[in-house]
Order: structure tokens, then sequence, then C-alpha cells
């Protein structure tokens, strides 16, 4: 059709008003047709054409990666940084509000993925702000990811890091080993990235001795950097240099103020959480890390509704990044 042929014959505005009205109806939208002719947002008459605008609907949270922040390997997809600059951390995270003031709690439950009925149960009941940490030898990896996420938790994935006693203890495939060229932690680090994506980051397993060494240590958060990804130590401060690394580098970091299930009875747990209630006053954040223990999944539940009339809010990991007191390093 050429840019001046005639179109079609246009109904009167009481014709078509009429006319919408019953293809609503018949879509099922009544209620909706009411809010829209009654509400301050109705039809308006401009000339002879009238306009029915609809209100926007909810989208349904999206499980998807975002293929820009996509980088395929042999191993399997990697984290980058977007063209645009955005960060696999940031476009992951779950929404929080960040002009709230009160003093802000985050909890990180890590090693999901292994036992399929705790994980169902802790992706279910969990509150939503509680940042779920899944093992990398979760099978089908990606959909327990794609599940965290449409109930409404961020994701990081375990990075399985030298303990004090290794090979005696051994966190499993593919640990990063201080006794390794970086080259070759950094190609394990991959590996581990590469088992799932839609994760803000990554969280130490074990990690007594891999943490405690800059040379070994910060290679490895430089690489996270350069992907866009946080991470999330699961030793405090004092016992990790993750903190003073990665606010030197600029990154996305957390150290964890807390272990909520060193000592596993409900008494030690209660009292670890209740610890970060008074780090998160005296700080304005504070991080507890706590194990896919059902004991710990229970407390956690219980301890969560507690929160708002104390003035604290639940936080997920990302909205406390980089915001945690680094202690000064030693005087040579």
């Amino acid at each position: 059709m050429s840019d001046t042929a005639p179109g079609p014959r246009r109904r009167p505005a009481s014709r078509r008003l009429l006319w919408i009205i019953g293809a609503v109806v018949a879509a099922g939208l009544g209620a909706v047709l009411a809010v829209i002719m009654l509400g301050p947002g109705g039809p308006a008459v401009r000339g002879d054409r009238v306009e029915v605008v609809l209100p926007p609907l909810a989208a349904a949270p999206s499980t998807a990666p975002d293929p820009d922040l996509v980088e395929q390997s042999p191993d399997g997809p990697l984290p980058i940084i977007g063209r645009d600059g955005r960060e696999p951390w940031r476009v992951y995270a779950r929404p929080f509000d960040a002009t709230d003031h009160r003093p802000l709690v985050a909890v990180v439950i890590s090693g999901l993925g292994l036992d399929a009925a705790l994980t169902r149960d802790a992706v279910a009941r969990l509150p939503a702000s509680v940042t779920l940490g899944f093992s990398p030898y979760t099978r089908d990896l990606a959909a327990e990811i794609a599940a965290a996420r449409k109930a409404g938790h961020e994701v990081l994935i375990g990075l399985p890091l030298e303990p004090a006693d290794f090979p005696r203890q051994d966190p499993g495939p593919e640990t990063l080993l201080t006794t390794l060229d970086p080259s070759q932690n950094l190609l394990r680090l991959k590996w581990v990235m590469s088992r799932g994506t839609n994760y803000v980051g990554l969280v130490g397993i074990m990690g007594q001795r891999f943490s405690t060494v800059r040379t070994s240590l910060e290679p490895v958060l430089e690489a996270m950097k350069q992907r866009g990804v946080m991470y999330v130590d699961n030793h405090a401060a004092g016992a990790s240099v993750a903190g003073e690394i990665g606010r030197d580098l600029g990154m996305a970091w957390a150290v964890a103020d807390r272990r909520l299930d060193g000592e596993t009875d409900a008494a030690a747990i209660d009292q670890s959480l209740a610890s970060l209630e008074t780090i998160a006053a005296q700080q304005g954040v504070a991080l507890g890390v706590g194990a896919a223990y059902p004991l710990t999944v229970e407390r956690v539940i219980a301890w969560a509704p507690t929160l708002a009339s104390k003035g604290i809010v639940l936080a997920p990991a990302s909205a406390i990044a980089g915001r945690q007191q680094v202690p000064a390093s030693p005087t040579p």
C-alpha cells in the first residue's frame, strides 16, 4: 500500500468506544476496564479519537541469563562485563532500596544443591533477601539457580579453596591451592565460574589457608573483578585478607562477620544471629555465613521476622558490597 492509499473508514467516537468496551469484556478483563473507565487514567477523547490507556502489567521475574553478560568458553558460559559497562553482580543482584539507612544484616546460606530435598525447602522457605550459595558440584546447577532466582533470591557459586589441613580435608575437585602457580588457579577459577549463569558472585568453601595468602588470593580476586562478579569470603576480616584485597582492587566484596553454625546447636546459632544485630547496629552492616544444615535454615527462618521490630533490615549480600570495615594491615 502506498503512503497515499486511503485507510480504513473511521467509526464515530461513540461507536468506537462501545467497540473497545465489547472487546475488553469479551477478553475477560471487565474488572480492569472498570478501573480504567472510572479512574484518573480512563479514556481520553481528543476530537474524534478515543484513547484507552492500560496500566502496565507486572513482568514475571526473569531467570534467563543476559546474553550480553556471557562469554562462551570450552568449559561453559563465563560472566563478563557488558559492552555498556553493566556488571553481572549488579544485574543479577536482588533489588534493594539503597536509600534505606537502617542497619543492614545480610545472611548467606552456602553449600546448597547437593541435597535436593533440603535445597528445595531452603529456596521455598527462607526469606527472599537471604542470599543462597550453591555447590559447584551441583547436578544441573543452571536449573537450581533459575529456581532460586524465580523465588527472589540472589545466588552465589561456591569456590573451593585450600583449607588449613589439606589434603586431610578436601573441598573437592578443582580446589584452588597455594602450592599452584597463579595461572593454574585461574584455570580452576574459570571452571567454577562456568558451572552456571545468573549469579552475583562466588563464596568461599573452606579456604582457611588460601584466604590468608595474598600472593595466591589477589590474582583470583582481580580476575573476578575483571569479570564483574562479587566475592564473599566465609571468614572474618581478621582471618582473611579478602576484604583488604577487595578494597584495594575496588571490587564488590564482603567478608563474614560471623560463622553462624561453627557450633551446630540451636542456642549457638541464635547467639551468632544476635551478634550480627549488634555488629550491624555499631557498624551499619553485618554479614553472617552459614552452611546448608537443616537446623541453620530453621533458625534463620525463625529469626528473620524479628528484625523489623528492632529497626534492622535483612538485606541481600550484594547490598553490603564494599561497605564493611577493613582492619588496618599490621606495620612490617
